[in-house]
C-alpha cells in the first residue's frame, strides 16, 4: 500500500511507537522533521522533540487544552498517521543499491503531498447556535519520520506523517481537526506522492515504468527482486485472498484490515546487516552487484542531460495538455469537480513529465483565461472544497435554462383547461370501472398537461406514483388524437422499452431518436415524452430541447427529482424545476402493498433511514447486520436460493458497487448450484464487459489494455475496420499515443485515437462467466438484430458445452440461440445481481439490498430510496452496522452539483398539482 490513514488510540502508544522504531542519524540525515503551517505558528522546526510531541498528542497547545468533556472526562484523540511509501523498485534502488539520491526524492515528494493534504484537507468544526459548520483552515502541524524497513524487515522506504489533532481556526484559537476528508481522499494523497516522486526519480536519470493509478517502477529492476524483497506484501496478498479478494479489487479499508492481520512486532536489526542481507537476496534473484551499479551510473550520467534537466521546468506545456485533459474527462461526469481531483487526474495524465508546482502554475492559467471557472465543490457529506466547473458546462448549462425560458407560452395546448378536465374525467371513469381508481394527483396532473402551453413541462413523480400508466397513458392518447405525433423516449434502451409498451407505441432511446428525422426537422405537431428524465446529463438535456425547438415539438419531462441522477455532469431535471419549468407533481404512493414498506420508502425519501429501517423492522421487510463483507453476501446468497425459482424471478437484488455485483453473482450460483437449482453441463464462454471510458479517456492510448476489444459505430474502410466488428488491442505505444489494433482475419492497424475513431468507438474488457441451465443472465450492449438490450434479462433455458451453444428464455418469453464463441453475444453477464442505477425504474415483490455503511460514493439517500422503492411488498437490508448506515446516509444526501445554482423564484412559474416536491 502506498499510502495508509490511521487514526492513533493514545498518545502514550503514539510516542513510544515513533521513538522505538529504526529512526537514525546517518551522515547528518536527519530521521524526523516538523511540517506544516501549524507547526511553523507554534516555532517547531528542525527535529521532533519528543517532550513537545508528546505534549502536542496530548492536545496541549500554546496553553490552551483541547479535547471533549465526556462524562467528567477530558477526551481527545491524538491525531493520525499517514503513511507513505515509496513504490519497490524505489526503495530497493535507494537501500539495496545504495542511490541516496532517491532518498532526497521520496523526502520531497512526502513533502509535497503533505502541502497538497494542507491545502484541500485541513479543517475543523465549528459551533455557532447549535450548528456545526466545517471551517477550512489550511494548517497543520505534522512529525514526520522516515523508515527503511518494513515490519518483516524487507526494503521498504517509507515516512510516517503524523497529522496532530490541532489546527489554528480563522478566530486564532486552535482547535481540533476535523478529518474526515483524510480517509475520503486517501488514494489521492497517495497518487500525489507517487506522481511527484516519478518526476523526481525522472530527473534523477532513471527510466519509469507507469502502471495504474499513478503507480511506477524504476525501469530496470527485475520483477524477480522485488518479489524476493516483498515479504510483507506477499502477507498481506495472502490474507486477501483467504477474505475472498485481492489486491485489485479489495478497498482501502480492507487492505488496511489485512495488514494489522498479518503484523508482526518489530524488530530492531543493525542497518548494515540488513543492507548486506538484501544484496544476497537481490543476487540470488538475479540482480546483481555489477547490474545495481551499472544501473545508477547509468542514471547518474542522464540526470546532466537537459532534457531531463528540463523536467521541473515550471512552463512545461505538457502540464498545460494534462490540465485540458483532467478538465474534459473530470467535467463529462461531474459539473464541479474539486481542484484536488482536478490535479491528481492531471498528474496521473503527465505521469514522470509534469511536476506538481508545474501542474498548478497550469491549473491557475486555465482558470485566468476562461476554460475553468473557480466553483465550490460540495462533497457526498456536505464540505466545501476550492474547486472548479468548465467552460462547456457552464455554457450547456446556460442553453438548457434559456431554451425552456423561450420556450414559456409557445405552443397550442392540447385542450383548454375545461375541456381537459373533460377528457380526464372520461378517463378515470373508464379506469374506475376496471378497478383502478385515480388519485388526486394523477388528475390534476394530467389536466395540467393537456392544458399546458409551454414547449417544456414537466412531471415530477415519486417511485410508484403510476405516473406512466395514468397521465402519461392519457396525455399520449389524447394528443394522438388531436393530431400530435407522440414520441416515447428515455435515456436508456430498457427505461424506453418499458415506456413505449405503457403508451401502446414503439420506445426509442434519446440519443437514437435526435439523430432520426423527426429529432432534426419539422414534421408537424409533434410531442416528445421522456421517462426518467433525472438520468439525462445535462449535454443531453441541452441537446434534446434545441432540438424540439427547432421541430417545433413539445417536450414531457417525467422523472423523480429525489431518485438517482444522470452518469454524465449535471442534474439538468432538478436545475429546470429550481428554475420555474412548469411542474405537475405526484406525490401519493400507490405501488406498495405493505403498508409498513410504503412507510419505509416514503422515510427514505425524506432521507430518514432510521425511520425507514424501523419500518422495515416492524414488518415492512427485514436488517441483517454482518460486520465482515463476505459473512453478508453469503447471508444474501443463501437467503436467495431459499426462495426458490418462482420467488427469485420476483426478487430485486440490489449491491451498488460492479465489483460486489460480480462477487455476489458468483456467491449466488455457488449457493444454486449447492441446492441443485442449477444443472446440466457446464461451459465457459467468453464475455465482454463496457470499460466504460470517458472521451477524454477514448482518445488516450493509455486508457487501453492489450487484449481489450474495440468495436466502432461506423466503417472506416480505409482503416479496414468494419462497423462493429471487434478488434483487438495488441499493443500500446503512450509516447506516440498510438494503439496497435488486430482484426478477426489478422490484419493489423495503427490506430490514433485522437486522430480518428474515438469518438464513434465502444471499448471492452475480456472476462469469462460459466453458463448452466437454470443460470440467470443479463445483456450489457444493445443489439436491435435480436431485440435486446442493456438490461434485458433471460433465462439459460439449456447448454450445449459440445456445439458452444446455449438456449435462453427471454423475459418477454422469446427462445433464443446463444453462439458462445460469437463476438455479438458476449455482451452478458450474470444476472441475478443488479446495480442501484441498473434496478432504477424497475419493480419487484420484494428487494435484498447490500448496504455498507463505509461506502460513502455508493450508499446514500438517494440510493436507499431507489432501492426500497423497488419492492412492492418487502425489502432486507444487509449491512455490516444499522447504526453507522443510519448515519452515513443522514450525512450523505447524493445530490449533484451544477455549474449554475438557481435559487428558487418567490413565486413559481410552475403551478403544483399537489403538496409534493418543492
Amino acid at each position: 500500500m502506498v499510502a495508509t490513514i490511521g487514526a492513533l488510540s493514545n498518545s502514550a502508544q503514539a510516542a513510544s511507537y515513533y521513538e522505538a522504531d529504526d529512526y537514525y542519524a546517518e551522515g547528518g540525515e536527519s530521521p524526523s522533521s516538523w511540517e506544516g503551517k501549524a507547526a511553523e505558528e507554534l516555532g517547531l522546526k528542525g527535529d521532533v522533540d519528543r517532550d513537545v510531541f508528546r505534549t502536542l498528542l496530548d492536545g496541549n497547545v500554546d496553553g490552551r487544552q483541547l479535547g471533549t468533556m465526556r462524562d467528567g472526562t477530558r477526551e481527545h484523540r491524538p491525531g493520525w498517521d499517514l503513511t507513505l511509501s515509496a513504490p519497490k523498485s524505489v526503495s530497493v534502488m535507494a537501500l539495496v543499491a545504495g542511490d541516496k539520491r532517491l532518498i532526497d526524492a521520496h523526502a520531497a515528494s512526502v513533502k509535497t503531498a503533505l502541502a497538497h493534504v494542507e491545502r484541500h484537507m485541513a479543517a475543523t468544526r465549528i459551533r455557532t447556535d447549535g450548528t456545526a459548520k466545517r471551517e477550512t483552515t489550511g494548517n497543520l502541524a505534522i512529525a514526520s519520520f522516515r523508515h527503511i524497513t518494513s515490519r518483516a524487515q524487507d526494503p521498504q522506504l517509507h515516512t510516517h506523517n503524523v497529522i496532530l489533532n490541532i489546527t489554528k481556526a480563522a478566530d486564532g484559537v486552535w482547535r481540533s481537526l476535523e478529518p474526515r476528508a483524510l480517509y475520503q481522499l486517501q488514494k489521492q494523497i497517495g497518487a500525489i506522492y507517487r506522481q511527484e516522486l516519478a518526476i523526481l526519480a525522472r530527473k534523477l536519470g532513471y527510466d519509469i515504468v507507469p502502471g495504474k493509478d499513478s503507480m511506477f517502477e524504476i525501469a530496470g529492476v527485475p520483477e524477480a527482486a522485488t518479489t524476493a524483497l516483498s515479504v510483507r506484501t506477499a502477507q498481506i496478498d495472502a490474507r486477501l485472498e483467504e477474505r475472498g479478494t485481492s489486491r485489485e479489487k479489495a478497498s482501502a479499508a480492507e487492505k488496511q484490515i489485512a495488514a494489522l492481520d498479518t503484523r508482526q512486532a518489530k524488530v530492531s536489526t543493525e542497518r548494515g546487516a540488513l543492507v548486506t542481507a538484501w544484496r544476497a537476496t537481490a543476487d540470488t534473484a538475479g540482480f546483481t552487484e555489477k547490474q545495481r551499479i551499472a544501473l545508477v551510473s547509468d542514471a547518474e550520467a542522464r540526470a546532466t542531460s537537459v532534457e531531463r534537466q528540463a523536467l521541473a521546468d515550471g512552463q512545461n506545456p505538457a502540464a498545460l495538455r494534462a490540465v485540458a485533459f483532467a478538465a474534459e474527462k473530470l467535467g463529462e461526469r461531474q459539473s464541479v469537480f474539486a481542484e484536488s481531483a482536478l490535479h491528481e487526474e492531471a498528474g496521473r495524465f503527465a505521469l514522470g513529465k509534469v511536476s506538481y508546482a508545474a501542474i498548478s502554475k497550469a491549473i491557475a492559467g486555465a482558470g485566468s483565461d476562461g476554460e475553468l471557472v473557480a466553483r465550490d465543490f460540495i462533497d457526498r457529506r456536505g464540505a466545501t472544497f476550492p474547486g472548479f466547473t468548465t467552460r462547456t458546462n457552464f455554457e450547456n448549462e446556460k442553453t438548457i435554462l434559456r431554451a425552456e425560458a423561450n420556450g414559456r407560452g409557445q405552443v397550442a395546448p392540447v385542450a383548454s383547461r375545461l375541456d381537459a378536465a373533460k377528457l380526464v374525467a372520461r378517463a378515470v371513469a373508464t379506469s374506475e370501472r376496471s378497478g383502478h381508481a385515480w388519485t388526486a394527483d394523477q388528475k390534476s396532473a394530467t389536466t395540467q398537461l393537456l392544458s399546458s402551453r409551454n414547449r417544456v413541462a414537466a412531471v415530477q413523480g415519486y417511485a410508484g406514483t403510476a405516473k406512466t400508466t395514468t397521465v402519461l397513458a392519457t396525455y399520449a392518447r389524447e394528443a394522438s388524437a388531436h393530431g400530435i405525433r407522440v414520441t416515447a423516449l428515455a435515456p436508456t434502451a430498457a427505461a424506453a422499452t418499458v415506456l413505449g409498451e405503457a403508451l401502446k407505441m414503439r420506445g426509442d432511446t434519446v440519443a437514437r431518436h435526435l439523430l432520426s428525422p423527426e429529432g432534426r426537422q419539422k414534421l408537424g405537431p409533434s410531442a416528445w415524452v421522456v421517462d426518467e428524465a433525472s438520468l439525462l446529463s445535462a449535454q443531453d438535456m441541452a441537446r434534446l430541447i434545441l432540438a424540439a425547438e427547432k421541430a417545433d415539438a413539445r417536450v414531457i419531462l417525467v422523472g423523480d427529482v429525489k431518485q438517482l441522477g444522470s452518469v454524465g455532469a449535471g442534474a439538468a431535471f432538478a436545475q429546470l424545476q429550481s428554475a420555474g419549468m412548469e411542474t405537475a407533481k405526484l406525490a401519493e404512493i400507490v405501488r406498495q402493498t405493505n403498508p409498513l414498506t410504503r412507510d419505509a420508502v416514503e422515510a427514505s425519501i425524506e432521507g430518514d433511514a432510521r425511520r425507514a429501517l424501523n419500518a422495515l423492522d416492524l414488518g415492512g421487510g427485514r436488517i441483517v447486520a454482518h460486520a465482515e463483507g463476505g459473512e453478508r453476501m453469503a447471508a444474501m446468497a443463501k437467503d436467495y436460493a431459499a426462495l426458490g425459482p418462482k420467488d427469485q424471478r420476483s426478487t430485486i437484488v440490489i449491491e451498488p458497487s460492479r465489483a460486489g455485483r460480480d462477487i455476489l453473482n458468483a456467491k449466488i450460483r455457488t449457493e444454486l448450484v449447492a441446492t441443485g437449482q442449477l444443472t446440466g453441463e457446464a461451459a465457459i464462454m467468453r464475455t465482454l464487459e463496457p470499460k466504460g471510458l470517458t472521451r477524454a479517456e477514448a482518445r488516450d492510448a493509455r486508457s487501453y489494455e492489450i487484449g481489450d476489444l474495440v468495436s466502432f459505430a461506423r466503417d472506416y474502410a480505409d482503416k479496414g475496420i468494419a462497423r462493429r466488428e471487434a478488434v483487438i488491442v495488441t499493443g500500446i505505444d503512450s509516447a506516440k499515443n498510438a494503439v496497435a489494433l488486430e482484426t478477426p482475419d489478422g490484419q493489423s492497424i495503427d490506430w490514433r485515437p485522437r486522430q480518428w475513431g474515438a469518438g464513434n468507438s465502444e471499448t471492452f474488457t475480456p472476462g469469462s462467466i460459466e453458463l448452466m441451465q437454470g443460470d440467470r443472465i443479463a445483456f450489457t450492449r444493445n443489439d436491435r438484430n435480436f431485440a435486446r438490450e442493456n438490461g434485458t434479462r433471460a433465462d439459460v433455458v439449456a447448454v450445449n458445452a459440445e456445439d458452444r451453444t446455449a438456449r435462453i428464455r427471454l423475459d418477454n418469453g422469446k427462445l433464443q440461440t446463444l453462439s458462445l464463441d460469437s463476438p455479438a453475444d458476449q455482451h452478458l453477464r450474470h444476472g441475478y445481481v443488479q446495480t442501484a442505477h441498473a434496478a432504477q425504474g424497475r419493480t419487484a415483490e420484494r428487494v435484498m439490498i447490500h448496504a455498507d455503511s463505509s461506502a460513502t460514493n455508493l450508499v446514500d439517500q438517494k440510493m436507499l430510496y431507489v432501492a426500497v422503492s423497488r419492492a412492492r411488498s418487502s425489502a432486507a437490508v444487509y449491512t455490516d452496522d444499522r447504526d453507522k448506515l443510519v448515519t452515513g446516509i443522514k450525512e450523505r444526501a447524493g445530490e449533484k452539483q451544477v455549474a449554475i445554482e438557481i435559487a428558487p423564484p418567490a413565486l413559481a412559474v410552475a403551478k403544483s398539482a399537489s403538496a409534493g416536491l418543492g
